[in-house]
């Protein structure tokens, strides 16, 4: 893994050589780890651990470190994928939720940074939920209230991410709704948020055990 992050600055140097520029730099890459953390002691070891930061956070930032003087000279965009589990804890996906909340505290003080540098970059966070993928219907019901409002079209996912090359907004959300109503409950109603997270995941592993 460390090799591996490492290798970020060969594949923007191959990628510069093989185009002549880099205008864009997407990162779009994750280990999804779910689990109770305290249950599965596996999910403790500390080298698991840095692997998986590796992964989802480090190497995002080799990435960024060794594309932005390219980005520079193009006026180039970033586009970093993170989710909506890096703003609300969810406790089967702990390792996960860690990993994209520190994401998202490094990417929006760089993108803080480059406006204080008045760099020419621009820098975009992507906060999604649960798109809908074959693994996705799979999983969850698809007549339940739950997979209604809250898993968003894989096409739709991408056409916001390409409006997002062009706009150059600082965050985009998907679904917009789930976002919301996430952060909404999370951040002003806590108590309930947990309580309620709590219930439904015990449900959906009873239905899954049945």
């Amino acid at each position: 893994y460390q090799r591996r992050v490492r290798g970020s600055k060969v594949v923007v140097d191959e990628t510069v050589k093989k185009f002549g520029a880099l205008d864009y730099l997407v990162s779009n890459h994750a280990a999804l780890v779910s689990g109770p953390f305290l249950a599965l002691p596996d999910l403790q070891d500390p080298e698991y651990l840095e692997k998986v930061f590796r992964i989802n956070l480090f190497s995002h930032i080799e990435l960024a470190l060794h594309a932005l003087p390219h980005l520079e000279r193009r006026n180039g965009h970033m586009f970093f994928t993170s989710s909506i589990l890096g703003e609300v804890p969810m406790f089967t996906t702990s390792i996960y939720c860690s990993t994209k909340h520190a994401m998202n505290g490094f990417f929006y003080s760089l993108q803080q940074e480059l406006l204080a540098r008045e760099s020419p970059v621009s820098l975009t966070i992507g906060t999604f939920g649960l798109i809908r993928t074959k693994m996705v219907d799979q999983v969850f019901a698809k007549g339940s209230p739950f997979y209604v409002w809250t898993v968003g079209g894989l096409e739709d996912c991408a056409r916001g991410m390409m409006e997002a090359y062009v706009t150059r907004p600082p965050t985009v959300t998907f679904t917009w709704l789930a976002g919301f109503t996430y952060r909404i409950l999370w951040y002003f109603v806590p108590g309930f948020y947990q309580q309620d997270t709590i219930r439904s995941i015990n449900d959906f592993i009873s239905k899954l055990a049945a």
